[in-house]
Formats: C-alpha cells, structure tokens, sequence
C-alpha cells in the first residue's frame, strides 16, 4: 500500500521511528494516516486526488467518509481543514519547495477551528510539529488576505459563471454574465463580475478581492448554459462559500441563473432556490427588478425609525471596531488633530530659526577669532554657543509638543518664551563683547521676534481624525476603544491652555529686561569722547578696542571706545612687551587702553616732529603736545641734529630694530626714513655694520647699517 502525496500526488515513502513520509517526487515531508486498511488508504488517495484538482467540497466528503469508518483518523480531520481553507500547494519560485495557498479564506482562523483542536491534542512527536508548522502558515495566508480584502469596498451583486471552456473559448455563460453587469451598473449596483472587476488585478493573488466581494455582496446570480459549467471547479467553489454565508447571514440571497437547460439538472444544492431562466421574455428586466428589490429591501429606506436608530448604533459602533473573524478586529484609532497649514507654519519657522541659530553663531565663532582676548572671548562664545544651543533645543520641543499629543501643547507658549529669552541672551552677550553692528542686532532680533509672536499668538481650532485603522487583537480593542471614548467625550476644538495671561506676561517680560540690562552693558560710558585739546597729551582711537579695568591682559573690560574718540593720557605701563595706556574721559572716568608699539602712530603736533604714516594696522594714535613730557619721552621716535654726537639717518622707507646685532635677533619695532638716531655702541663683521641706538622710551636696539652690498644709513659724523 502507498500513500500519494497531499501536495503534488507522488508516492510517499515513509520515514522510519516516525509518523511522516517523505515524497519521492516533490521532496516534501508530511503526515501519515495511522492505518494499514487497504480501503481507508484508497479513500486517502481519492481525498488528496480531488483536493489537488480544487474539488474541495467532493474531496471533504470522501474524508469525512473515512471518518465514519474509523473515528480516530487524526489525518483526515487535517484533509477536512484543507478542503475547507481550500488550501493548494504550489512551487515556490524561490527555494522551488511546496507552500500553501488558500482558496477558500474563513471568518476563523484555522488555529481556532474544531479539527485542529482535535490535532493538536491526539497528535504527537514529527507529525504535530509538522501540523502545527502548516496551520501557522495557513494562519498567515488568512491574515493577508484578510488585510487585503478589508480594503476593498463593499458590492451589491456577484455574478458567478464560467468564463472559458476546454477549448479555452469563451463560453456563452460569459456572454450573458456580461449583459447582466451592464444592466445592474446601469441601474448603480456595484457589481462584482470577474472578467471586468479583476482584469486590473493581472499578477496578483485573485482570492482577497473574491472573499470580499463575496462576503459584502447581498445578492449572488449564478449564470449557467450546461449542467458541467454550474459544477465547475472554480464556479462551484464560489456559489458553495456563498451558500455557507447564507447560513450565517440571512439577508444575502442566491438566485440560479439558467439559459438552455433544464431547471432539475440545476446542482441538488438549489433545489429549494427560486431560479430564474433567461429563455423567457422580459427575462433581464425581471432580474434586474427582482436584484433591485432584494438590494434596497435591507437598505435604510425600507426600515422603520427605531431600525434606522439602530443601525445609526450599530455604524457608530463599527466606526470604532468592526471583527474580521479569526479573534482580531479592525480598530478606528481616533486622534485630535491641528490643521495642516498650522504644522507647515511650524516646521517652516523652525528651520527659519535653525538657519539664523546658525549665521549668528558662525559669525560669533568668527569675531570670536578675531578677537584680541582670547580667554574672556572664549567664555563669551561658548556661552553664546549654549544659549543657542538651549534656544534651538526649547524651540523644537515646541514644535515637538504642537505636533504629537494634546496633552502637552499646554507648554508650548511657555517653550516658545523660553527659546526666545534664550535666543535674544545670545545675540546681546555677542553684542557686547565682539561689537557686532546695531543694525545687524536689529535684523536679527525683528526677524526672530516677529516669527515668535505670529507662532505665539496663532491658537488654531483642533479636529478629531478617525481615518487610521489597524488590526487588533480583543484586549487591544477594547482598550483602543475606551481610549477612543475619552477623547470624544473630553473633545474640544480650542486649546484650554492652564497658563494664565499673568505668567504669559511675566515670561514675556523677561526677554525685554534681558535686552534692556546688555544694552545698559552694551552703551558704556566711554562713548563720552574729549574734546581735541592742543595743550593735552591725549589719544585719538582708529578702530574699537576694549577698556580695561587694569593694565593686564586678561584684566576683566568695562566697555569699549570707536573710532573718532579723543581721550586724555594720564599714564603709561608696558606688561609682558604689551603697552598700556591710561586714558580719562571728560567726566573724569579713567580705564586702560592696551595698543601694541607697531599699531602705534606718534603726533607731535607742536610742530617739533610731526609723523603721518598711517597703516591698515594702525589701531591708536597718540599726539603728544607737552614739549619734553613724559609722552615726548616714551613715544620719541627721532632725535635733534647734534653734531657733538655720532649719529645716522635712515636712509630707506624703515629699518627693523632688533635686541642684538645679528639678523636671527628679535624685532622690537621699526624706525623710518628721515628719522636721525644719536649711535651708542657700533659693531662691524664681514660686510655688515651695526649701530646701536637709543631715542626715548620707544627706541632702543640694534639696526642694520650696512647689510651685504645695501647701505641703508647716512652716517652723520661728528663736527
């Protein structure tokens, strides 16, 4: 005795120590039936032979045959559940081995059905395994086309009929399937007709559009010419689902539909239908009427109020939950929503922000470069740099909160204020300490305020959004839909925001302190320049620099001065080869100055020496008027002709001074052409000479008189 194959029909050769087999032409591992009766092993073959040809109803017949022969057939119950799932294997394009399709989708899931309880409690060892492997994959198949059938809308009508013959002609059937269609579309019924309706649906899986259809539609029309055509594979399969779902659900009706054949040849299974023969006159017309009648007679229209108060409950309901059977549900999850233009609004501000977050912070790192205090510049940046950081952080969490729950749009506001006092922070510390322009502040502080206030003061309506569905199981249902219940009874369309204007009002003050105090900081009170006084030793600034509290280098700053600013010289301090200045304004206010000597530009404007060279690096100018002061003393740059004395005049545009007399010798500063220097000490190597000079506090060192061939001195002897 051999048992064939359940999936491609070949001989099944059994696995020794085990309930299962192997087929010697597919390969697959399988199941055995339990039994050595040569009748019970010949019904298994006739079983699997129809199922493999799709004739899923004769084939469970002959299975539940075997059961009343022998109870105790675990395999057959497992032959009743893949007739009944319609289930088909067929070569996978991949690993070419067998998988399951299913042709006959149910409102259960195969994992809750009566047979497979059964199995899986009398079943052991490699066949349970293998069991419970097929219905998991089965299960599977279920849910996809159960996603996908759900959908799809809703049909009046399914038109079931043949469409080719064995010559894979079209048959007549079609034909008149096809008037039919057109008449009931005419008439505004969605019709499901498989030539028209699927011919859209060419590459995929025919069955999740078919269990739809056939699960909504209330009427079906099975259209036949021949006795065969009405029990065909695939019509039968259809009009059989049907009739099962009339039993579960008594508002669908059958109706036969014959052309050219006896009524008694219609299948034994609509012998208590009412047919309909198209071979009489006004025969169309009377299907149509009769379709039309049964279509409405469970429409709206035809019920009384308390009905339509019912199905009002009934469609609410559904609008929430609505079960696809095997244990799960389509579940409406209900959301409140604000309107799109208001998150357009947002998301468009936010990257606004983020891309002037970014021009200011650039350009704070880039005059924080440029500075000439690196230390306190390097606080000031970085804490510009978490002050925006916490701005653009704040700000996104407003967006955050405007985006995702309800629940914490109520610190939106108070998000808002907080990045702006941050944000305004960050620009005004900058202001304060890289001078950057007023009229850059401004554009930035208008742009970033305006857009604040329109996002702050917009209180857009919300609307409730129960267009998401998923599935679930039971428990998740039920707690979605008492989710659901709250938002609906809480709803509002405006925002009931907890903050009270007072606080609003307070925060928002905050930002215009911040302003006013750095503004206070940022106004200091050395923008009080001096008069031009002839009888002052005073200095004359050329480009913003810093006041200092005291002549150091890291002293901490009390403001700054602007170009065109006068001031009085009260002191001088030289700190590690920085010079320092001590200034006093015309209100008697006094802080230092630091100006390197190169930057330096020298004004005896008594007509004793008068410098004019001016450079791109010259920061400062000092005009000494007191003749043989302390500001003659330190800043002379050329002495008197004294012919008692040694002495050169520079001959080129300038010579650098350096601390001894070689040129791998540090620079200290530079003397220019026409100045005259009284020679101290000379020292002469190879074709090199060297002078020695000395004039006042700021000169004093080694130049080169004679390098090489270049004669850059006139020596002035002495008389």
């Amino acid at each position: 005795m051999v048992f064939k194959c359940k999936m491609c029909g070949g001989d099944i050769i059994p696995i020794e120590g085990t309930n299962t087999g192997k087929c010697e032409y597919c390969k697959s591992v399988m199941t055995l039936p339990n039994s050595d009766d040569e009748k019970i092993v010949n019904l298994y073959n006739r079983a699997n032979f129809l199922r493999i040809s799709n004739d899923f109803d004769k084939a469970k017949d002959v299975y539940e045959s075997i059961l009343t022969i022998d109870n105790k057939q675990i395999e057959a119950h497992w032959g009743i559940l893949l007739c009944k799932y319609g289930v088909e294997y067929v070569d996978d394009p991949k690993t070419k081995a067998k998988v399951p399709t299913c042709h006959r989708t149910m409102d259960t899931s195969i994992l809750n059905d009566s047979d497979f309880k059964l199995i899986k409690k009398e079943s052991y060892g490699d066949a349970l395994d293998l069991y419970i492997k097929e219905a998991e994959a089965i299960d599977k198949i279920q849910k996809d086309i159960l996603s996908i059938s759900l959908k799809e809308k809703p049909y009046d009508v399914f038109i079931c009929y043949k469409e080719t013959d064995d010559k894979n002609e079209r048959t007549h059937d079609s034909v008149i399937a096809q008037d039919i269609y057109d008449k009931l579309v005419e008439q505004g019924f969605k019709v499901f007709f498989a030539r028209i309706t699927l011919e859209d649906k060419l590459g995929q899986e025919y069955e999740p559009y078919i269990y739809s259809a056939l699960k909504s539609a209330k009427v079906m029309l099975v259209v036949g010419t021949k006795e065969e055509y009405f029990n065909a594979v695939w019509v039968k399969n259809e009009w059989s689902r049907y009739l099962e779902m009339i039993k579960q659900d008594k508002g669908k009706t059958l109706i036969p539909v014959f052309s050219k054949i006896d009524p008694y040849k219609l299948p034994e299974e609509f012998s208590m239908l009412q047919a309909q023969s198209m071979d009489k006159v006004g025969a169309m017309q009377d299907l149509v009427r009769g379709v039309k009648k049964l279509v409405n007679e469970y429409s709206q229209d035809g019920v009384s109020d308390y009905d339509k108060e019912t199905i009002a409950k009934v469609a609410s309901a559904l609008d929430d939950a609505r079960s696809i059977g095997n244990g799960k549900y389509e579940v409406t999850i209900v959301k409140e929503n604000l309107p799109l233009w208001y998150y357009l609004l947002m998301i468009g501000f936010g990257g606004l922000s983020f891309m002037l977050y970014v021009a200011f912070l650039s350009d704070n790192i880039f005059r924080f470069l440029k500075s000439d205090n690196y230390r306190s510049m390097y606080d000031v940046s970085k804490t510009s740099a978490i002050f925006i950081t916490l701005s653009i952080l704040i700000f996104f969490a407003a967006l955050a909160a405007s985006i995702f729950k309800r629940k914490f749009v109520k610190f939106r506001k108070v998000l808002i204020i907080s990045s702006l006092a941050f944000f305004v922070s960050s620009i005004l510390l900058c202001a304060m300490n890289y001078y950057i322009p007023a009229r850059r502040i401004g554009i930035y502080l208008l742009l970033i305020m305006v857009g604040y206030t329109v996002v702050f003061f917009i209180n857009p309506s919300w609307k409730l959004n129960m267009s998401t569905k998923t599935i679930m199981d039971k428990d998740d249902k039920d707690k979605q839909i008492e989710k659901n219940k709250q938002i609906k009874e809480k709803f509002t369309t405006k925002e009931k925001s907890p903050i009270k204007l007072l606080y609003i009002l307070i925060i928002s003050i905050l930002p215009i302190i911040i302003c006013c105090l750095a503004f206070y900081k940022l106004s200091p009170k050395f923008t009080s320049s001096n008069k031009l006084d002839e009888s002052k030793d005073q200095i004359e600034i050329l480009t913003t620099k810093y006041i200092y509290n005291k002549p150091e280098t890291y002293s901490s700053y009390k403001g700054y001065v602007i170009e065109g600013d006068y001031y009085d010289i009260l002191e001088f301090k030289s700190v590690d080869s920085t010079e320092f200045v001590k200034i006093k304004t015309n209100k008697n206010i006094t802080g230092w100055i630091r100006c390197n000597r190169d930057n330096k530009m020298i004004d005896f404007s008594n007509n004793i020496y008068n410098i004019d060279k001016k450079t791109k690096d010259t920061q400062v100018i000092i005009h000494c008027r007191k003749e043989n002061g302390t500001c003659e003393e330190r800043y002379l740059t050329s002495n008197k002709r004294d012919p008692s004395k040694l002495q050169v005049q520079v001959a080129t545009e300038y010579i650098n001074v350096r601390r001894d007399h070689n040129v791998y010798s540090d620079i200290k500063t530079k003397v220019y052409m026409g100045n005259i220097y009284t020679v101290l000490d000379t020292y002469e190597e190879y074709n090199q000479v060297w002078y020695k000079i000395k004039s006042g506090e700021s000169i004093n060192g080694w130049i080169a008189g004679k390098y090489n061939d270049d004669i850059n001195v006139i020596v002035l002897e002495k008389e």
